[in-house]
């Protein structure tokens, strides 16, 4: 971002007016004018701009986003932007229609060099409609889309306005962007160190190998890691065309030393642009054509990307298509037919195998059969068929002239059943049927298809429509013929409807699931099917909740929380907190449903510090998040459900008693359903098995390969201690409270102290409370964390703030009832603690709170990823003894961490300033 000093030369050098630079200003300053909301099948969120020091919003993962990563924050030609930043009212006479008045939020304002302005950022099918319904205002002119109305509107003020569509996306760039962007922009003010001798090794070989792919460079480069060149290519040392190939297909990716070489090289060869489109300036390359080779007749069977299926006497014959082209030009291969000669559009042909009925293609492969030996060459005589002769000439006759036709002889085969091709009914009687369809049958009120079809015979008998009424099985078919998708929405809702939504793809070139592990990874939380007890008085606890984090590309658990506790942001803190422990990264894209949880100002924060970006799925859609609900079904097929205590059987209510109750059958408690479900299950049994969509890999296995070949990223890792499990603390509304001298600062109405506010009183400092252990919290003094203890810390202390909020509402409740005061300070609430035994609302969550302790205590104890990462898999046990644990951190170290001193020194980071989050 621009300092005060710059925004004002930049001012000037545009010569922008005063009231110019005051509006500038303003959007500068001023919060977005509204907060995005994803549509139907959008996926929103914040992004976590360098450029910035901000998050960005984009309203979709297919359009704004790309266009952020892509055109702003990877274009050094742009200083600034900012997302949703005025509300433009603009009063219009569009010719021929009445006068209007439109609102429009413009994506984007855009600060650039030599210019600034608005930019807006929609779909090319979107355009295509809007210029289609509102022609007066959205029109293509010579191939660029404008808005006159807001283009002449936003001119008169002195600002370009652009509108811009997804075709202006390179997709393979905008993924090779996101790979190479942590090298490139550094995280949390680190970049990747790299060798001087390294990288004058790598460069020397690239000089001497001009177009090396990346594969064989890692090969010659044997002390150079692929972090090392991926630093180079982000930091533009080394050549290689981003719009070329993904950074992911090694083999395929090109270096050189500059991008002069690139191109001369190029020139020179001819052999590094795409082989398809050189091969066919030549000849005209298609499935079905035919050529002559050393006098023998061989035919495409297939067209790869990289090579050509050819059969023929000679047998199967494959040949890359440079090798193709060169024979082509040595004259060694021939046409033999054409494309006009030999086959219509496949369209054409595939149509016929569409329309046909199993039972006919049945019949066309018997009458194949049955002429196949006439084809090859036989005599009608020397055949043993029951077949007429004159019914099989018939059918060869047919075969050939299909041949010719649609280059598919087996069309020619295919029945055609005579019968009155004039529809029964008109485009009137059908507008008519589906009308009643629309207002009857697809309605919430869910009337079944024949009490429908007795209203479409009334209505047909009172309308005085000429056409026989149409019988039921017609009726039916026709609702068969609609829209499922639409169908089911109007009949049961859109909740229902959307598991017959298309699959979630971005586009071919960039993977729903991304490139590399911790790249996406889903947040989600679920009731487990299981009753629990209290580990000391045995009484019945209820039914957990599950927090997961899964990694989308390698399908790995990351991480696994366990509370009594609704979702909040407590699981979402815990569930970050162990992802760290064991892997010592976070995550680069959060994926996450519309949860308040995840909507909180703390979760949105706590990524913004980190420098992590939030997608949120669409409502109602969860197979945008399929992979971690599937997992969670998963879990309970494969492990609850076989547990004591699990609650298949609540299902089925009527058939409860109470000797097969699950609340009677409980035997489990939190810390030990912990220890089996994440150490025993997910982090063990789950991590080494064959996971089906990973072609016969494990998810510890794809996580681990996949890593090592995209880059560990060392410059990325972040040391887990206590000075990170402060900063994933929340804080109050305002980040900040003032030192008030004797009593220290207040965080949610209570008194915190510490000896260091003598040095700081009456100034605000930036706080942190523990919401696990309302006793204490934290305060950034003289640049460092200090620990602060509640005024009463011995009675609150061990007391979580759950526990606590609850008591205070219990207090005020109290009260109400005896018309007292509503106040309610910390003596009260600490009161109603000690004697907690008299309400049992209080009580049970202190024991659930004692649950979760004991959780707590074993994640900080014994989470150790190096023993799921070696060995058999870990059978879940007591604590381990304090030389155990220090083998298993060096073991820790030397798999996850191959270069500590690179870890991220956590004392630099400054606690959340007001401008991370808007």
């Amino acid at each position: 971002m621009l300092s005060d000093t710059e925004f004002q030369a930049w001012c000037d050098r545009l010569q922008l007016s005063q009231q110019q630079r005051d509006w500038v200003n303003q959007i500068r300053t001023s919060p977005p004018v509204r907060k995005v909301k994803g549509s139907s099948r959008n996926v929103h969120g914040p992004y976590a701009s360098k450029k910035m020091g901000r998050t960005i919003q984009f309203e979709s993962h297919t359009v704004e986003l790309p266009a952020i990563i892509q055109f702003y924050e990877n274009d050094d030609s742009v200083l600034e932007y900012w997302d949703q930043p005025i509300k433009l009212t603009i009063k219009c006479s569009p010719q021929g229609k009445q006068a209007t008045t439109i609102a429009h939020y413009p994506d984007f304002f855009v600060m650039k060099k030599n210019r600034c302005g608005f930019e807006e950022w929609k779909t090319e099918k979107k355009l295509d409609t809007l210029s289609k319904e509102q022609a007066y205002r959205y029109q293509n002119l010579e191939g660029k889309w404008v808005d006159i109305i807001v283009q002449e509107y936003i001119k008169s003020l002195g600002y370009y306005y652009s509108l811009r569509s997804d075709s202006e996306i390179d997709w393979v760039k905008y993924r090779n962007q996101k790979y190479l962007q942590p090298y490139k922009q550094g995280y949390l003010d680190q970049q990747y160190i790299l060798d001087e001798q390294v990288e004058f090794h790598i460069k020397e070989i690239i000089i001497n190998n001009p177009g090396i792919n990346l594969t064989n460079l890692i090969k010659k480069a044997q002390n150079a890691s692929i972090d090392d060149i991926n630093t180079l290519m982000a930091l533009e040392k080394v050549y290689v065309d981003l719009s070329a190939v993904a950074l992911i297909e090694q083999d395929r990716v090109h270096l050189f030393r500059d991008q002069a070489t690139a191109e001369a090289y190029i020139t020179a060869t001819h052999d590094y642009s795409e082989p398809v489109s050189s091969s066919v300036q030549i000849v005209d390359l298609k499935v079905g054509s035919s050529f002559l080779l050393d006098g023998k007749s061989v035919t495409i069977d297939h067209i790869g990307e990289s090579k050509i299926i050819l059969k023929g006497e000679q047998g199967i014959i494959r040949w890359t298509h440079a090798e193709f082209q060169q024979l082509v030009e040595l004259g060694e291969i021939s046409y033999l037919q054409t494309k006009e000669q030999t086959t219509l559009d496949e369209e054409g042909w595939q149509q016929y195998f569409i329309e046909a009925s199993p039972k006919a293609l049945e019949i066309a492969n018997q009458r194949y059969q049955a002429i196949k030996p006439l084809l090859d060459g036989e005599s009608y005589d020397s055949l043993d068929c029951n077949r007429p002769e004159r019914t099989l000439r018939e059918w060869k006759a047919k075969y050939r002239k299909a041949k010719q036709e649609h280059g598919v002889g087996l069309v020619g085969l295919i029945p055609q059943y005579k019968g009155n091709p004039t529809p029964r009914y008109s485009d009137e009687d059908l507008e008519f049927i589906d009308k009643v369809i629309e207002e009857h049958y697809e309605t919430f009120k869910q009337k079944n298809a024949w009490q429908t079809y007795l209203i479409l015979r009334d209505k047909w008998e009172e309308s005085g429509l000429t056409s026989p009424i149409p019988s039921h099985t017609f009726y039916y078919e026709r609702l068969k013929k609609r829209n499922s998708y639409k169908q089911t929405k109007r009949r049961m809702g859109s909740r229902a409807a959307n598991s017959l939504l298309g699959p979630w793809l971005i586009k071919p070139t960039t993977p729903r699931h991304g490139d590399r592990p911790l790249e996406i990874v889903h947040i989600d939380h679920t009731q487990l099917d299981v009753q629990c007890v209290c580990p000391y008085s045995k009484k019945n606890l209820g039914r957990p909740w599950v927090t997961g984090m899964i990694d989308a590309y390698s399908r790995r658990i990351l991480a696994l929380y366990l509370t009594f506790d609704h979702p909040s942001y407590r699981s979402c803190m815990m569930a970050i907190r162990i992802c760290v422990q064991r892997f010592g990264r976070f995550p680069e894209w959060i994926v996450v449903d519309n949860g308040k949880e995840f909507q909180s100002t703390y979760f949105e924060t706590l990524l913004a510090r980190f420098e992590a970006s939030k997608k949120h799925r669409p409502k109602d859609v969860p197979k945008f998040s399929s992979i971690i609900e599937r997992w969670f079904g998963s879990q309970n097929t494969e492990f609850i459900n076989n547990l004591r205590g699990n609650t298949q059987i609540m299902k089925h209510v009527r058939l409860v008693k109470k000797e097969n109750n699950p609340k009677n059958l409980a035997v489990w408690n939190l810390e030990e359903l912990y220890d089996y479900l994440a150490f025993g299950y997910a982090y063990g049994v789950y991590d080494r098995s064959e996971h089906p969509a990973l072609e016969g890999m494990s998810p510890q296995q794809a996580f681990e390969s996949r890593l090592a070949k995209t880059g560990h990223r060392p410059h990325q890792y972040i040391k887990y201690d206590e000075q990170f499990k402060i900063l994933t603390l929340p804080t109050n509304n305002k980040g900040t409270a003032k030192v008030i001298p004797g009593k220290g600062v207040r965080i949610n109405y209570q008194d915190y102290w510490s000896d260091e506010f003598y040095s700081v009183e009456n100034q605000s400092v930036p706080v942190r409370y523990d919401p696990l252990d309302y006793g204490i919290a934290y305060a950034y003094v003289n640049n460092h964390w200090v620990k602060c203890l509640s005024n009463y810390y011995m009675k609150f202390q061990g007391y979580s703030e759950k526990a606590v909020e609850i008591a205070s509402t219990v207090c005020k409740r109290k009260q109400q009832r005896y018309n007292q005061s509503q106040y309610v300070g910390a003596k009260e609430i600490v009161d109603l603690l000690n004697n907690a035994e008299e309400h049992e609302e209080i009580m049970l969550q202190i024991r659930r709170d004692q649950s979760a302790k004991l959780v707590y205590n074993l994640i900080e104890g014994t989470l150790s990823s190096a023993v799921l990462n070696s060995g058999d898999i870990k059978q879940p046990s007591a604590p381990k003894t304090k030389e155990i644990e220090e083998t298993i951190l060096d073991r820790e170290e030397e798999i996850l961490q191959p270069s500590l001193s690179r870890e991220i020194n956590l004392d630099n980071i400054k606690p959340f300033a007001d401008g991370d989050l808007w």
